[in-house]
This record gives C-alpha cells, structure tokens and sequence, in this order.
C-alpha cells in the first residue's frame, strides 16, 4: 500500500497484511546470547560478504573463475586499515541515524552528504546524484525522485545494500519495519521495487533473527496483497533472471546452487537481483562461508550481492559462523559490533 507520505510523494507507509504476518509469526525467540550472536552476524555478515566481493566488483563469472582457479575465498586484508566501501559505511550510517532517534530519514540524509564529502568510496552514480539533490535542500523525497525520473526511473541496489539495521532495530515492531524500510530507501532510491526490496529484506532478517525459518511464499504473496508490484514482471522486463522469484511464487524450493545467477546479466546493479540473492541466502543449504563464496564467485555486482547475502545469512548463522580470517579484515570492527548491539537494545524499547 502506497500512501502520499513525505511532502506529497509516494513511499511505502504501510503494508498491514505483511505487518500482521510478521506479527502472528513472532515468538520468544533464542536467549539473549544468541540473539546477540545473530545481529552482529547480520551487520558483521553485512561487512564481510561486501568486502569478499569487492576485488572482483563487475566481473563476468569464467573472469573470477579463471583468476582464482581455486576458489575466490579471503578478503584482502589492506581492508581493515580502508575507509568502509559504500554498503557497509552506508549501513554503518543508517545504523547510527536509528540510535540517534528523531527524524530518520532527515538524519540519515544529514549522514550520507557527510560521508560523501569524507569518504564516498564506491558510491553509485544515483546516490551520487541524488546526494548533490540534497545539498540544495530539496525537502525529502524530492531529490530522490528527481533522479529516478531522471535517469528513466531505474531500479538500482543501494537501498537494499544498507537496509539491514532496520532489521535488528525494528524486528519486534514490524510496521514500523516497514515504514522505516521504504523511507530510508527513499532518501535515495525512489522506485517502488527498490523501497519493496528494503521491506522483503527486512522482513526476512527480522524472522531469522528470532529464529524462525522464513516463508518466502507466504513473504511475497502478502507483500503483493499490499501493493507490492509484481517482481518477477519488473525483473522480466528489465532483463534480470527470475529463477528465485519464480520458484517462490510456485512454492518451490530455492535453487541450492547458484547456476540462476552464473549468466549474462544486462543490469548488475538492480535492486531485483540484489533481492533475489537476499532470498537465496536465506534458504540454502550452505553454510556461511560457501554461500557466500558461491555467490560472489559468481560474479556480477559481487560486493552488493554478497553484502545483502552476507546480512542474512549473518542473521541466520550469527556472527561465531563467520570466519575469523574474515571478521580480522573488518574496519572498524568494534565498532560495528557496537552498533549492532545498540540496535538490538533499541529493539527491546
């Protein structure tokens, strides 16, 4: 469901079927100390999968498997002494924006113009553009959609790259989870699919935090009975694979390989894709570290996927799953475990 929201323009406020979904859904969830396990791993694993894929970003997947011909499986470790790449120092941002309570989105976009000027590595041509909106003053979302009609309203991924603290944050309040979700997505990213993406990812985090194994099926019909536009129609129509989505809509289990995404793709960077490795993520068989290197093995916008992967899977296996080779390449490290914990607090207010 759509609302005008946000001085006249169309964010997702509200989707009460997925809200009342996530809530008939909750339970008392693991003990605190698995709790706790499962956030940091959903930020950590946030960090990890984005820095695994950073050296092969934009790689064709017989490029990654010709360089590394035993297996692309360790982070440079230079990483940990290097400004955040943009999806993780992105998450770190919103992370601290839902800390510092107030108006979310204004300080969240307050965050992302000071990252861009001190820092903004890997920064995507819309954030970009539409950070230069916001240094005018352009009210929110305006600048935002400027550059969705701009740019032919495309879907990217650096909404659903950074969404996980929404997650942890809001995981036993869900319509706040969604609300939250599409207006912090919308301070860059304005399509609908992009802000939809967001709230699907989040869902699911929010489920495998507390335990539960998400019902993808379920997932997406009732985000569909609550104006979620047809996916696999917009991927269709953008040209990205819809192997995942598909499945899910008939009721099928999830690939376990990653053959789905080991193809040619026309836009690398689109929100649908990123999402469908989010989902992918949250049901196969692998562990950690060999989803995670399957996916980025298989090329494409690896850093991006393997962040959103790296989120849910982090949710799903907890941080004591990731490998410490792995977590030792991570900057800033107590610091994201910080913030990590501070949203898991916020989260029993």
């Amino acid at each position: 469901m759509e609302d005008n929201n946000m001085n006249g323009h169309a964010v997702v406020s509200q989707a009460p079927a997925l809200a009342q979904l996530l809530a008939d859904g909750a339970h008392a969830g693991p003990g605190p100390s698995l709790l706790s396990d499962r956030a940091r791993g959903a930020m950590l694993g946030l960090a990890a999968g984005n820095l695994l894929g950073l050296d092969v970003e934009s790689w064709w997947y017989d490029d990654i498997e010709r360089e590394y011909p035993d297996g692309l499986s360790d982070i440079d470790p230079r990483e940990v002494s290097c400004p955040m790449d943009d999806d993780l120092a992105q998450a770190v941002d919103l992370a601290e924006s839902l800390l510092a309570g107030g108006d979310l989105a204004s300080d969240f976009a307050r965050r992302l113009i000071v990252w861009a000027r001190e820092n903004g590595r890997g920064m995507g041509i819309t954030t970009s553009e539409v950070i230069y909106q916001l240094e005018t003053g352009k009210p929110l979302p305006e600048p935002a959609r400027i550059v969705y009609e701009r740019r032919n309203r495309i879907a990217p991924n650096g909404g659903v790259m950074r969404c996980a603290p929404v997650a942890i944050a809001r995981r036993n309040r869900p319509a706040l989870l969604v609300s939250d979700a599409a207006i912090t997505c919308a301070v860059t990213h304005y399509a609908p699919t992009c802000q939809w993406s967001c709230i699907i990812i989040n869902a699911v985090i929010a489920q495998l935090l507390d335990g539960a194994a998400p019902d993808l099926t379920a997932l997406l019909t009732t985000a569909s009975a609550d104006g979620c536009p047809d996916l696999a129609a917009a991927a269709h129509s953008d040209g990205i694979p819809t192997a995942i989505l598909d499945a899910i809509a008939r009721g099928d289990a999830v690939p376990p390989g990653i053959d789905w995404l080991r193809q040619d793709q026309r836009l690398i960077g689109h929100t649908l894709l990123c999402l469908q490795a989010g989902l992918w993520a949250a049901a196969t068989p692998l562990n950690f570290e060999d989803a995670l290197v399957a996916l980025v093995s298989a090329g494409g916008d690896t850093d991006t996927n393997g962040a959103v992967a790296g989120a849910v899977l982090g949710a799903r296996c907890g941080a004591s799953a990731i490998p410490q080779r792995w977590l030792d390449c991570i900057p800033q490290r107590e610091r994201i475990e910080g913030l990590a914990d501070g949203l898991l607090a916020l989260s029993r207010n």
